[in-house]
């Protein structure tokens, strides 16, 4: 058994509209005390620290398998390695930013555009637009090789760019290539790319949504991953008040949780907290408004 010390519970609680002791509201003080007053055995912290805070956001291309996971470790009872985390990037994104790379550098020297370019208007290359293509490209290949190719790939062309619109996509933490390819785990990576494109074919510096700002597009672009946040949240909360699954997908969590006992109900508990929170983070980014239950 391990015990939990508070300063480690303060930490873990870091998360959406959490800073610091004065705001922590009765269900983490709730969750809190449950953790010091239960024998919690080290794969059950194990498993809290794999929890989607910071570090494991719902802005990730990879988190609904991720969060799947979580559950299922919650059932079995044990702690393995799980996906979504920030900065993964999946096999899919890095085949589509191969294409993407490699499609900008060839239409950069002239070559014809295919497929994956045929809704944007870019135009002639011309000297500005075929430089700005051909950082964009060879940055987004450079990723591929790891983050420190991709530094050395934007410290590069902010060295060596010969026309301001091109320095000014690669030079500095908000650039926007630096921006986009530092999340290119981001759900959301081909909207970015097509900004990209628009601001290439436009002269014009593309404003890229990663990270929280991404979750401001999600219901748009991938409604899914709102809705299996809901409903997971829903179904644990239900789980936790011994009710029978009001759906196929509740049946399935319950499934995945397996024998109900208080260290899977803290675990459960943790869990909804976590989503809660990011529901409520959803909400201020979208302006809307939502009630979920309470913990106590």
């Amino acid at each position: 058994m391990a015990k939990v010390s508070e300063k480690r519970l303060l930490e873990w609680w870091e998360a959406p509209g959490i800073d610091g002791r004065e705001a922590f509201d009765e269900e983490i003080l709730y969750l809190n005390s449950l953790a010091e007053e239960l024998e919690l055995p080290r794969w059950a912290l194990a498993v809290r620290d794999l929890m989607p805070r910071w570090g494991f956001e719902p802005c990730a291309y990879l988190f609904p398998a991720g969060l799947e996971q979580v559950l299922i470790m919650i059932g079995q009872g044990k702690a393995f390695p799980r996906m979504g985390g920030c900065g993964e990037i999946s096999l899919a994104s890095r085949a589509i930013l191969k294409r993407w790379g490699e499609g900008l550098l060839r239409w950069s020297r002239g070559g014809e555009l295919d497929g994956q370019f045929r809704r944007t208007a870019l135009g002639p290359p011309g000297p500005k637009r075929a430089e700005a293509a051909r950082a964009t490209g060879e940055v987004a290949l450079a990723l591929l090789r790891g983050h420190a190719a991709l530094d050395e790939a934007l410290e590069r062309w902010a060295d060596r760019a010969r026309h301001p619109f091109t320095r000014a996509l690669v030079e500095g933490e908000e650039a926007p290539l630096a921006q986009l390819f530092r999340h290119a785990c981001c759900f959301n990576l081909q909207a970015n790319l097509a900004r990209i494109l628009d601001g290439i074919a436009s002269l014009s510096l593309p404003e890229i949504q990663v990270c929280s700002a991404s979750l401001r597009e999600a219901e748009e672009l991938d409604s899914g991953r709102i809705a299996l946040l809901r409903l997971t949240a829903a179904a644990l909360v239900n789980w936790r008040r011994g009710k029978e699954p009001a759906s196929g997908w509740e049946a399935y969590v319950y499934e995945l949780l397996g024998p109900r006992d208080q260290v899977r109900e803290w675990l459960v508990a943790s869990l909804y907290k976590c989503l809660k929170l990011w529901l409520q983070h959803l909400d201020r980014l979208t302006g809307a408004r939502h009630r979920y239950p309470s913990l106590v």
